[in-house]
């Protein structure tokens, strides 16, 4: 059975999910919520595909939290000093996918960004959900959650709700050309 991929991610309402630099230091400002369940979610996760520039803001932090999972990074550079179950990865999305089940993640893979990469799985059709916590805070520029210019793509709204904190929790199912 192919391993479901979902991009889980937080974003401001006008659309991104970090500044120009990759800081996300205005999810510092924003009120932790249990009802997200963010736990639940990373029990669910078996893998993680991102980009280099997710995994470089990612390695800021001075803790890495994603030891429990084999973590690809989609680049053609090596990847100096990588902490343990890091591997770096030039392949295509299909080819990805491929190498996080040899790595031994079956089931859901959890596509942690960028934009640009989950703008290539949604082109390969291999993105099969996108579930989004949208955070009250307009930034006005910043790193898009789709990457840059593409075609239009529909999403099928599978929930959407409220949050005690403001935010709003939604999910939705990518459609398949």
């Amino acid at each position: 059975m192919p391993a479901d991929v979902i991009y889980m991610f937080a974003m401001s309402l006008d659309g991104f999910i970090a500044r120009s630099d990759g800081s996300v230091d205005w999810l510092d400002r924003f009120p932790a919520n249990d009802d997200f369940d963010f736990a639940a979610f990373q029990a669910s996760v078996t893998g993680i595909v991102m980009g280099r520039g997710s995994y470089e803001a990612a390695r800021r932090h001075p803790d890495w939290h994603y030891g429990r999972w084999p973590v690809l990074v989609a680049t053609r550079r090596p990847i100096a000093d990588a902490p343990a179950r890091v591997e770096a990865f030039a392949g295509d999305p299909s080819e990805q996918l491929a190498r996080m089940r040899e790595l031994g993640a079956t089931g859901r893979i959890w596509m942690f960004g960028g934009g640009d990469l989950v703008r290539q799985y949604l082109e390969a059709g291999l993105l099969d959900t996108v579930e989004i916590g949208i955070i009250p805070v307009v930034l006005g520029d910043g790193i898009a959650a789709f990457g840059g210019a593409q075609p239009d793509r529909w999403l099928e709204l599978e929930f959407a709700k409220p949050l005690k904190n403001g935010a709003i929790h939604a999910r939705y199912r990518a459609q398949k050309a």
